[in-house]
């Protein structure tokens, strides 16, 4: 390998590098403007949010799909990071879609402000919405679960469930605490 493709590999090295590390960064801390979702963004990824939505998620997959409490774990935690990875752009960027189209409308009829009780249940709407389907989507197609009306609405129950665990995080903690929601931020 000669030097030029040398310093060629380490600058993608280093580029890769950096943009993991954007990524992993809370999104709140990228924003010039901010909207209701990034805000509820940071604390879907929070970890009593996680645990407590994993030990939900595992239970309904126990029950809901008759697993064994292994299995419901592992498939709990598989599709939680999958939603995890693509929810991480996708519900800011549905915020941010309400804000300019619905969002608009509501603000011009009612003389509202972005943090408004309409633009905070469409968030929560649609983190339920997102994070049911992309994790629905990873039973079904990925690991091949038969999927009933009954379990769409008991999947979607349990985000439901999760989601609310975030957004009772503002009540019980308005602030961003750093150390309880990312201690391993915290050097």
């Amino acid at each position: 390998m000669d030097s030029e493709d040398r310093a060629r590999k380490i600058a993608w090295r280093g580029r890769w590098t950096l943009g993991l590390a954007a990524a992993a960064a809370p999104s709140i801390a990228h924003a010039d403007m901010v909207w209701p979702a990034l805000f509820l963004e940071p604390r879907l990824l929070s970890v009593p949010v996680v645990v407590l939505g994993l030990l939900i998620e595992s239970a309904m997959l126990r029950f809901g799909f008759g697993l064994s409490w292994r299995r419901s774990a592992l498939l709990a935690i598989v599709v939680n990071a999958v939603s995890a990875a693509l929810g991480f752009f996708v519900i800011p960027l549905a915020g941010i879609a309400w804000e300019f189209f619905p969002g608009q409308v509501l603000y011009a009829i009612f003389d509202l402000g972005t943090f408004n009780p309409f633009t905070w249940t469409a968030n929560f709407l649609l983190a339920v919405a997102i994070t049911t389907g992309i994790e629905a989507a990873c039973l079904r197609i990925g690991f091949k679960l038969p999927w009933s009306r009954m379990r769409w609405g008991l999947w979607l129950g349990a985000n439901a469930v999760t989601v609310a665990l975030a957004f009772l995080s503002f009540a019980i903690e308005p602030a961003n605490d750093q150390q309880l929601y990312y201690p391993w931020l915290i050097g």
